[in-house]
């Protein structure tokens, strides 16, 4: 029988590895396939820490769900609610003390600094189902030294729990990243990354029988980390090449069992997990107007309990062999820049039960199963390929990115008149402002 935290991490799992965004969560990225691991993007400070100099005196907006309108195909239940605010400026004269950037965040899911998954984040985890914790804030600090930039970051993410006749759980999770990014020579340059994440505060017990929360439960693991570097090399004028490499795992768990009724010799509770990603885009300029992205990436995912019980087997292996990625950003004119992209991902899946025994299923299949165990609406269910239509306007000083409905092109019209106002999805999913001054 699945636990329901493993239900829901594994949730997030399936969703991981049909889109990989990596959780940089601009509308320029999900519109161009969630290719964020292979191109330049005002959204690299959340992820690639040593870019920050380069994305001074800016101030953001993020508005709409992460995944854009309908980002995961067939899965709208699962779009995430994520908006944010920043600033980031030059410090001193002459810049000789860095730039600064501060981020205020509003109701995210995913902490969009660590992009794995936030462990205290995600529902059900760590008993966190039962009140997600926001991101308050996220701070950094970056400088330029010669041919190499340094950069910083620090998030901080809380949560609390207050049920009548029970005492308050409050719960946090942080991470602390540090990156640079390194001019090798005029043709080469590359980006490498690390954050660590632990998470604190109280934890608790249910007891089952008499249905109320136990106070007294503690941490025994809660530090998780992800390591990551890419390559941008232009070995031809028109063409670059972007090797990329990524690795992440977290081991989360509680001194005692969720269920204070449950012998903890016999019980198997908390989550340990990586992630190991390869892949390489090639990016063509086309012309001047007009980038191709074309991207191939293996991933192989497993996850387990961090504590078993004697004789406990359960494990979950996902493999991606491969994600295809084609996106293109074209220029369509001075003040608009249209972008498409899609992926396709192929999927194996290895799930071994308690007792050891392998249940081999297909993707479709377990998508539908890990949905439906959520809580989630299933009908339908995430489908392998999936695309993704935006644009962005220039005004001015300002850059206003957004993702569009897939339906954009078939109902503008009905939208634009009224009619048709029972449609669930709206024409722009996600806007995404920037502001250079």
């Amino acid at each position: 029988m699945l636990r329901v935290g493993k239900i829901l991490v594994l949730s997030l799992l399936v969703t991981s590895l049909c889109v990989s965004m990596a959780f940089a969560t601009t509308s320029r990225v999900i519109a161009l396939g969630g290719s964020a691991r292979y191109i330049n993007d005002d959204s690299d400070i959340f992820r690639w820490y040593g870019t920050l100099p380069s994305y001074s005196k800016m101030v953001f907006v993020e508005a709409g769900t992460a995944f854009g309108s309908s980002g995961v195909a067939g899965a709208t239940d699962l779009d995430v609610s994520y908006q944010a605010l920043g600033l980031t400026h030059n410090w001193g004269e002459d810049h000789w003390l860095g730039t600064w950037a501060i981020y205020l965040v509003q109701d995210s899911r995913e902490d969009p600094s660590f992009y794995l998954f936030n462990p205290l984040g995600t529902p059900g985890m760590f008993n966190a189902g039962l009140a997600l914790p926001s991101t308050k804030f996220a701070i950094a600090w970056g400088k330029q030294l010669n041919s190499i930039a340094l950069g910083i970051e620090f998030t901080r993410s809380d949560g609390s729990i207050e049920v009548t006749g029970a005492p308050k759980i409050n719960y946090n999770f942080a991470t602390l990243g540090g990156g640079v990014r390194w001019d090798i020579n005029e043709d080469t340059y590359g980006d490498a990354a690390v954050t660590i994440g632990w998470g604190g505060g109280d934890l608790y017990q249910i007891d089952t029988g008499a249905g109320t929360i136990v106070a007294g439960n503690g941490w025994d693991k809660k530090t998780s980390y992800d390591l990551e570097a890419r390559v941008f090399w232009e070995f031809l004028d028109d063409v670059t090449l972007v090797p990329y490499f990524g690795y992440s795992a977290l081991d989360f768990s509680e001194k005692l069992p969720l269920d204070a009724t449950a012998d903890p010799d016999a019980s198997s509770w908390g989550d340990k997990a990586s992630m190991v990603a390869l892949g390489a885009a090639f990016n063509f300029d086309v012309n001047t107007n007009n980038l191709l992205i074309f991207a191939m990436e293996f991933e192989n995912w497993s996850w387990e309990y961090s504590k078993k019980a004697s004789g406990d087997n359960s494990e979950l292996k996902a493999t991606v062999l491969p994600r295809f990625t084609l996106a293109l950003e074209s220029d369509i004119t001075s003040w608009f820049t249209a972008r498409v992209g899609a992926t396709k991902t192929m999927t194996k899946y290895k799930d071994t039960a308690e007792d050891g025994t392998e249940v081999t299923i297909t993707e479709e299949e377990w998508a539908q199963y890990i949905l439906s165990l959520a809580g989630f609406d299933t009908d339908p269910v995430m489908d392998d390929f999936q695309w993704y239509l935006g644009g962005g306007f220039h005004v001015g000083e300002w850059d206003i990115d957004a993702v569009f409905s897939h339906e954009v092109p078939f109902r503008l019209g009905y939208w634009l008149t009224g009619y048709g106002t029972g449609n669930p999805e709206p024409p722009v999913g996600r806007v995404s402002a920037t502001y250079r001054f």
